[in-house]
Parts: structure tokens; sequence; C-alpha cells
């Protein structure tokens, strides 16, 4: 599982519910970063990324730069706090979940787990 967080308190404390939930999370902070490691190891089956990300970079396109260097489709979450309309208008995409900021541990976790049960 791959985590893109920019926060450093967000990110620690995300990654450290999920290993303690038994996934294998790497944790990076930024697009540039999510598509290096995919490049160096494309080993993936979930992508948990935050919509604002630093420098204006967004989640959305995270998203899309991976599935495009993996080359196939990726299971995602997006993570947000933004209620604007450009998250209402983002198109259908079957293998993303929305989770809305304030994360809940739990909420997120079964949200996981739903997820990652899909074929």
């Amino acid at each position: 599982m791959r985590l893109v967080e920019d926060d450093a308190a967000v990110c620690n404390a995300t990654r450290m519910l999920l290993k303690s939930e038994g996934y294998g999370v790497t944790a990076v902070g930024s697009l540039a970063e999510a598509l290096e490691r995919v490049r160096r190891d494309p080993r993936i089956d979930l992508l948990v990324t935050d919509y604002h990300l630093g420098d204006g970079e967004l989640g959305t396109r995270v998203i899309t730069g991976v599935r495009e260097v993996l080359g196939r489709p990726l299971k995602t979450v997006l993570m947000t706090g933004d209620t604007s309309s450009a998250i209402q208008k983002l198109p259908p995409d079957p293998l993303m979940r929305l989770a809305s900021k304030p994360v809940n541990a739990e909420e997120l976790l079964e949200l996981l787990r739903a997820l990652l049960a899909t074929e």
C-alpha cells in the first residue's frame, strides 16, 4: 500500500494506523516521490492519497500518474476535507473511494477492507 500525504503528522498517524492493522505501507509526500517509488517497485495493490498536497498538487493527479506508470487499474482512496464543487464533480471511478477528513480510523479501515475485497 502506498500513502501520499504531505502533512507529516497526518502521514505518521495514518501510517501507524495502517501498519497496526497489518498493512505494509510506504509513505511519501508528493506526486514526484509517489511516481519514483512506483517506478522502482511496482508491487502495489492500493493507493491512499490526500487530495490537496503541497505546491498545488492534487491527489487526483497522483492517482492518474501512478496508474499510468503501472499501466493497469489500481484501487485508490482519496482523503479530503474539501467540500467544494470540484470534489462533487469528480468523474465516477469504480476503483476509487472518497474518505472525508477528519478521517475516522475505524471508518477508514472499513473502507479499505471493502475496497480490497472487491474484484
